[in-house]
């Protein structure tokens, strides 16, 4: 069993519990999603992604000499994830809303969350866990970006420039899982790192939980 199989094996029961049985993907998919339930969820993750270049920066400075590759794959990860943000401010003007009032609200715990440990990960704890945040990111990107992107046209009649973020992300993060999984396979070097990620994972998990219960309790 691989690294990268032994992360997703590891955590399998939380990744069921919190994002698989989630309230809010059935919600989407069955057709009940309100419009002030897709503002929150633009709102959220732009708190969210619009830390993640920096994030990644500060982990990879963190790396010392030994972890080499890895360091190179964070700095990569910079560019790639740099700006995501203006797609969720990019979305929310083309339905219409007001920007800055929007993203006024501070954010909720699910995403207040994310951004805690990621910072705390990045500067005080051990970098290696962010490989666990982007195993759960990029793969949710992956396995549902392109469905939940289709679903938001077909079904709730949104136009293409207002699901930029999710359908990019879709593309994009296809790619991105498959580098994510070549540097938890080849680019730990300690006995112990591998628990680092899936503690990484896991926590992740829960915090990505809370921000999509957070979202459905939207309703202005």
């Amino acid at each position: 069993m691989s690294n990268f199989e032994r992360l997703l094996s590891a955590t399998d029961r939380e990744f069921t519990s919190e994002i698989e049985n989630n309230p809010l993907i059935e919600l989407v998919l069955g057709g009940g999603m309100k419009r002030e339930h897709y503002i929150s969820y633009l709102r959220e993750t732009y708190h969210m992604v619009r830390h993640t270049s920096r994030m990644l920066s500060l982990a990879g400075a963190r790396l010392g000499d030994e972890y080499r590759g890895l360091r190179d794959w964070f700095f990569d990860q910079v560019r790639e994830e740099n700006n995501h943000d203006l797609f969720c401010v990019n979305d929310l003007r083309n339905l219409g809303e007001d920007v800055d009032r929007v993203l006024a609200v501070p954010p909720m715990p699910g995403s207040w969350g994310l951004v805690a440990q990621n910072y705390y990960m990045a500067t005080y704890g051990s970098p290696l866990g962010i490989l666990g945040v982007a195993s759960l990111t990029e793969g949710l990107g992956a396995d549902l970006g392109k469905v939940i992107a289709d679903t938001l046209r077909q079904q709730y009649g949104l136009e293409r420039d207002q699901v930029t973020f999710i359908r990019s992300h879709g593309g994009f993060d296809t790619r991105h899982i498959e580098d994510v999984k070549k540097a938890v396979d080849e680019l730990l070097v300690g006995d112990s790192d591998l628990d680092e990620v899936i503690q990484g994972r896991r926590m992740t998990i829960h915090y990505y939980g809370q921000m999509f219960r957070d979202v459905m309790s939207a309703t202005s």
